[in-house]
């Protein structure tokens, strides 16, 4: 299902359900309210999974009984695409993609989910024609995946995983009538040093260069707002998602969390476009030089 709102920096976003664009969410405004960069985002699950979170919403929704599971997972994911669509009309999401693939359950497990859960080649099928035909012809320069992590949730690894392997299949096929993005991870969690999953070599991140690591600093003030800073960006985009109640204290008590911080695939270089690196390293301090002067 493909769904779009209402651009040039291309930017293609690949989460595992709703509310996991909450973690990109200061970089992403930025992108299109500073940059006027055109945004879409990909949610690999139905979103399913949620219902045990959901009672605190219950009578927002028409009373329905979310935390109970049929009930739950007959409704939520219905109920949760629409407060995606919320969030993202904060931060100036242009186009929603749903791969609607099963959320049975919370694992660690990779293997897990991708045996029990998800169809592999189905959903690298699905990245394939997104990234060749999400944008028509224009394709897409970057595209944002969840940085693979072994203390991660499965479908947030996998997610990752399954978008590094669509460009290198990508790559392989030498194709002339697709753009390949440059891809980089976010981090779900506060890292002090590069990031390492030797568990596959397609989430290695470059570490060959002075600066291996990408920071979008949650204290930055908006623009044309002298008080505000993106972190209620982040607390608005939370509180969209009325179903996942638990999300939004979280969010708006974590003080440790002032960057996002992103970091750049080694997999980008291996066609050798020394202009992959380049540009995001432009695009980092072109953010930060307009809101530190």
């Amino acid at each position: 299902m493909t769904i779009t709102l209402s651009a040039v920096l291309t930017v293609l976003v690949v989460v595992a359900h709703p509310d996991d664009e909450v973690l990109f969410g200061g970089f992403m405004h930025s992108l299109t309210h500073q940059l006027n960069a055109s945004v879409d985002l990909i949610c690999v699950t139905n979103s399913e999974g949620g219902f045990k979170h959901a009672g605190i919403a219950e009578s927002f929704y028409d009373n329905i009984k979310l935390r109970e599971e049929t009930i739950g997972r007959t409704h939520l994911p219905r109920i949760r695409q629409k407060e995606l669509m919320g969030s993202g009309r904060i931060v100036g999401i242009r186009k929603f993609f749903f791969y609607d693939q099963f959320d049975l359950e919370y694992s660690r497990d990779t293997n897990s989910v991708l045996s029990k859960q998800w169809n592999k080649e189905w959903v690298i099928g699905r990245f394939h024609d997104t990234i060749k035909h999400g944008n028509g012809a224009r394709g897409y320069d970057l595209m944002i995946v969840m940085l693979p992590n072994v203390n991660s949730h499965g479908h947030h690894t996998v997610s990752g995983l399954l978008a590094l392997e669509t460009i290198s299949r990508l790559q392989q096929m030498n194709s002339t009538g697709i753009v390949i993005p440059t891809v980089i991870g976010g981090s779900e969690f506060v890292l002090n040093q590069p990031p390492t999953y030797p568990e596959n070599q397609l989430a290695e991140v470059f570490t060959n260069t002075t600066v291996n690591e990408f920071r979008f600093n949650l204290r930055w003030k908006l623009i044309n707002a002298p008080i505000a800073n993106y972190q209620i960006i982040l607390c608005w985009m939370a509180a969209e998602h009325k179903t996942q109640g638990g999300l939004i204290p979280e969010l708006c008590t974590n003080s440790n969390r002032d960057y996002e911080q992103y970091f750049y695939f080694t997999i980008n270089e291996r066609d050798n476009h020394s202009s992959r690196l380049l540009m995001v390293q432009n695009l980092f301090t072109q953010l930060a030089n307009i809101h530190e002067h």
